[in-house]
């Protein structure tokens, strides 16, 4: 039955991913009247890792010839065989749990005093503590596996580099916020930095981003679907900034234990502009239909160290190997924005833009977050997902229809109950 739930919950993942690509070049149009449906209120995260073998094929040749002869042909049976255990315990669920309510009556942007002295400063300031959102999604636990099979030439030895990129699909009830789908480099420049400077890099694949449906006006007096919504006629210089950091824990061969320390990082850093978007007001990049200014991703990092791992065989032979790697990554999105001179000039505008603030009556919500990892076999990748929504949308059939909890009927009285205690916190 668990792994049953599982199924359905990535493959839940796998249809909200598709809906991005589904056609083709495109994404399925987004709807203009968002406000007020209380589905957008649900916001949910899907990190993806990719694993496959793309560069490890083209990789193996070349490391081969720079390490024959210290690797003999008995001994890699033998790991072969050791690998082949491990791998069939390292899927499934890894971690998962409601994580609390973990902010109440957050920040009332604005803090609308004194409305009759200075109103145009008061206004200028609420409009620009608005102006600004970041999040930051994190790994639960180590991914394994950096590398497809143990290896007996090195920690830094690049010959069965699994690792292929990063992807993310932020979406607002059933609605595409943001998506990035981001693989490892394997051009013949990049590859020749993995062989000579132990460095990878990525390339860029694809990007949407719905300004209509992003965080900004980044307000927390009120849940998303009763927010006022982004407006290039009010605010300009839209910008979307990803960081990516990646980090490792291994053991060296002296015994000595790094733990998350940095390999490296990537970023990129993008203009939103209006005559950028698509008739359905959505901004969109991909690879394949050719470079376009800004869409790029900066940066490298160190191939993830190797855990030593010395084994010794049925014969009692003794051998140096080292494993398939422990890494986390780590991403933060940002957007920012500024005021439009325009608007700002207009006294008709700002004014109502004013009235409309001092009509509003702040909300006092919590928020829900529920954030879990697992390795989907079937697709080669890890997905770790996070949910957030005020606690009176994040009711149990929710939950279930994201695939984070379990149904009531098939969890065993002490679960239900501990998640019943969780949700009321």
């Amino acid at each position: 039955m668990m792994n049953f739930k599982i199924s359905l919950s990535l493959l839940f993942s796998m249809l909200l991913c598709g809906a991005v690509l589904a056609q083709g070049p495109g994404i399925p149009p987004q709807r203009a009247d968002v406000r007020g449906v209380p589905s957008l209120n649900v916001t949910n995260y899907n990190l993806f890792v990719y694993q496959d073998t793309c560069a490890s094929l083209k990789l193996t040749d070349r490391w081969e010839e720079q390490v024959e002869g210290l690797r003999g042909h008995g001994s890699r049976g033998f790991l072969d065989d050791l690998f082949s255990v491990t791998m069939s315990s390292a899927t499934g669920l890894i971690s998962s749990g409601i994580t609390g309510l973990v902010s109440t009556g957050v920040n009332f942007v604005g803090n609308l005093v004194n409305y009759k002295k200075n109103k145009k400063n008061q206004w200028k300031q609420a409009m620009l503590k608005e102006n600004r959102f970041e999040k930051t999604l994190f790994m639960l636990e180590n991914l394994d596996d950096f590398y497809s099979s143990i290896s007996t030439t090195g920690a830094l030895d690049p010959g069965s580099m699994s690792f292929n990129g990063f992807g993310c699909l932020q979406t607002r009830g059933q609605d595409t916020v943001l998506y990035i789908s981001c693989r490892l480099d394997t051009s013949e420049v990049a590859l020749s930095r993995i062989l000579r400077h132990s460095k990878f890099q990525l390339r860029l694949d694809t990007l949407v981003f719905n300004p209509i449906l992003c965080d900004l006006p980044n307000d927390s007096t009120a849940p998303f679907a009763d927010r006022h919504l982004f407006s290039f006629s009010e605010r300009t210089n839209l910008r979307l900034r990803i960081d990516l950091a990646v980090t490792s824990s291994w053991i060296n061969q002296a015994i000595q234990v790094y733990n998350d320390h940095p390999l490296g990082n990537f970023s990129i850093d993008l203009s939103i502009k209006e005559e950028q978007l698509d008739a359905d007001t959505v901004f969109r990049y991909y690879a394949m239909q050719g470079e376009r200014p800004g869409c790029e991703i900066v940066g490298d990092c160190f191939i993830v160290p190797r855990s030593y791992i010395g084994v010794r065989d049925a014969e009692g032979n003794f051998h140096d190997a080292w494993g398939t790697g422990q890494y986390k990554l780590s991403m933060t999105i940002k957007e920012t924005c500024d005021i439009n001179p325009a608007f700002e000039r207009d006294k008709n505008l700002w004014n109502a833009d004013w009235k409309r603030r001092r009509r509003a009556q702040p909300q006092t919500f919590d928020i829900v977050q529920v954030a879990r990892q697992v390795w989907d076999k079937n697709a080669n990748r890890w997905i770790v997902t996070l949910l957030e929504a005020p606690a009176q949308y994040a009711t149990q059939e929710v939950l279930q229809t994201f695939g984070l909890v379990e149904s009531q009927q098939t969890k065993a009285p002490s679960q239900g109950a501990a998640a019943a205690g969780a949700m009321k916190k």
